[in-house]
């Protein structure tokens, strides 16, 4: 199993976006899209997209 990595640039957007998801702000499907392909590879960003969308606010 080949061990995937991020760029910094690409691990901040996707933490920014998951941030987002969050606090109930509005995130695109593209953007919604996007994570889920990493939440597939990467299992660290599966964990940090659980815990967003389990702890999230209501939206504003």
């Amino acid at each position: 199993m080949a061990v995937r990595s991020l760029t910094t640039v690409t691990l901040n957007r996707v933490k920014e976006i998951i941030d987002r998801l969050a606090t109930g702000e509005v995130v695109s499907l593209e953007e919604r899209i996007k994570l889920q392909k990493y939440a597939i590879h990467i299992p660290f960003i599966a964990v940090m997209l659980s815990k967003a969308i389990r702890n999230r606010s209501e939206p504003k």
